[in-house]
């Protein structure tokens, strides 16, 4: 029993060996049996990419020409798809003549055509099969359609970052993204995410508020009159003003900014096109009609000198002053920095510094006594002009920049600083007059200047400082009088047109002082 078991398996062997793979015409040809050993895309694979190049790579180098179209097929579906086979090395090729389509199972075959050099054949087909990726659409559209317009949507491979973009036509804003009537959060008219399925969103888009504007009024002085007129207005709506004048005023005109509104009447009509601040200007009518206006600031003996001060005068620098100067209660030696010139007995001195004469308490008579009164009439004219009732308070919060202001009484509770160049409006008459109260201090800046138009004059201007000083910066063009509590300071390169008195010192560097 075992020598026949064992007869068997030798025959079995023997068949094998002179067998081995399939032959080609029948000629028995020794070697290895091809096989494929891999392939792209594997066998099961998903997701493949749409103009995937399929291959097969065999155990051994094959026969050429038995790698074709006949051999290397790949189907969906049950049907065959066209394609372009080529062969290199151990690997066969298939090229697809058009993508493949998504989401659709595949099947490539290598048939028993396929041989080796030697002629040994594939004992069996090669099948394998796998998918393509899957792709989703995404479509967009504006509502309404006059609205706006969409843009990004289309075909795209699943695990695509799409963006989708929502632009408002004119007069319209971009509201939100819906899909299916629900608001997507979060999506701003650029919108992006990752596509995992099919998505149909709307853009949606609601007319834009009117654009509009702010008209801001205000009356100077305030006891001159009111305005009418302002609030908020679509853009290019036309927009009347009025100015009503109170009794005993004239309207004069409109300001923006600190500059004349050109051919603005008291009504006054304009179309809108940007946030606009107006200032409606009034006179008191004895100004209006040429006569000097009350109230007035006497100066007294005061009004002689061109700087006049208590406790010293001071200059470093070249300094010019055109007028008299004078010193009291302070004797001549807390006049420094002028190399006064004084004769024996004289009631006065010079200086190469001043065009005028210079006066002390030490000169001979009438000078201490004139002096007195003069300082009494500039401490009696301080408090007088101080106590004036106010037109205007508090304007600007205390800056003035730029503006225009017409004659009247300006009040402030605090300090005042002029940061920028400003104009004083005399209304067509020369005697209108102007005057400042400032309870704290008088700051200038450098380069400001007081800049008189209509009739304005250095000698009707008058401001009240009763802080701790009136300092004015470098390269000032000053008009006025100041009347200072304490002290009066003018820096380089600045021109005072109007006087400076002082009741205690005043300072001068490089400066330039002429009395009106």
């Amino acid at each position: 029993m075992i020598a026949k078991k064992l007869l068997t398996t030798i025959a079995f062997a023997f068949v094998l060996l002179f067998s081995g793979c399939a032959k080609d015409d029948f000629e028995e040809v020794d070697g290895v049996c091809p096989l494929v050993i891999s392939t792209v895309p594997t066998s099961d694979a998903v997701g493949v990419p749409l103009n995937q190049v399929i291959t097969a790579t065999f155990n051994e180098v094959m026969k050429s020409s038995t790698i074709t179209t006949a051999s290397f097929l790949v189907s969906a579906n049950g049907a065959q798809i066209a394609g372009k086979v080529s062969y290199t090395g151990s690997t066969a090729t298939f090229t697809p003549n058009s993508p493949l389509l998504p989401n659709t199972k595949y099947t490539g075959t290598i048939t028993t055509l396929a041989s080796d050099p030697r002629g040994n054949f594939l004992q069996e087909n090669y099948v394998w099969s796998f998918t393509t990726l899957k792709t989703f659409t995404v479509g967009v559209s504006p509502i309404p359609t006059i609205g706006g317009v969409t843009a990004g949507g289309g075909t795209f491979n699943e695990g695509t970052t799409v963006t989708l973009t929502a632009t408002a036509a004119f007069g319209y804003d971009f509201a939100n993204w819906t899909e299916g009537g629900v608001i997507v959060p979060g999506a701003g008219a650029s919108y992006q995410f990752v596509l995992i399925g099919n998505r149909t969103l709307v853009a949606n888009f609601i007319v834009e508020p009117p654009l509009q504007f702010t008209v801001i009024l205000s009356g100077n002085p305030q006891a001159g009159g009111s305005t009418n007129g302002g609030g908020t207005f679509n853009a290019g709506s036309l927009v009347t003003v009025t100015a009503n004048a109170n009794a005993g005023y004239t309207f004069v005109n409109w300001t923006e900014n600190g500059i004349i509104v050109p051919g603005a009447n008291a009504t006054y009509e304009f179309v809108i096109a940007n946030d606009r601040t107006l200032q409606a200007n009034f006179m008191l009518n004895a100004v209006a009609s040429g006569e000097c206006p009350t109230p007035s600031v006497n100066l007294g003996l005061a009004k002689n000198y061109a700087i006049l001060a208590e406790s010293g005068i001071s200059t470093t620098g070249t300094t010019y002053v055109t007028g008299n100067m004078g010193i009291s209660p302070s004797a001549a030696t807390f006049i420094t920095g002028f190399a006064l010139n004084l004769t024996a007995g004289a009631a006065y001195s010079t200086s190469s510094l001043v065009t005028g004469n210079i006066y002390a308490p030490g000169y001979a008579d009438p000078t201490p006594a004139n002096l007195t009164t003069a300082v009494d009439d500039m401490h009696t004219a301080f408090t007088t002009a101080n106590g004036l009732p106010a037109d205007v308070t508090e304007l600007m919060a205390g800056n003035l920049n730029g503006q225009t202001l017409v004659s009247g009484v300006y009040k402030w509770g605090t300090g005042l600083s002029v940061t920028n160049s400003i104009t004083l409006n005399g209304g067509g008459v020369d005697c209108a007059k102007f005057i400042f109260q400032i309870s704290g201090d008088l700051t200038v800046a450098n380069g400001t200047n007081i800049i008189l138009t209509n009739g304005a004059k250095a000698d009707n201007i008058y401001w009240v400082v009763a802080g701790s000083g009136a300092m004015l910066g470098t390269t000032v063009d000053f008009k006025g009088n100041i009347l200072s509590k304490t002290l009066i300071s003018v820096n380089t390169g600045s021109k005072v047109d109007g006087r400076l008195l002082a009741q205690t010192a005043v300072t001068l560097n490089a400066s330039s002082i002429v009395k009106p």
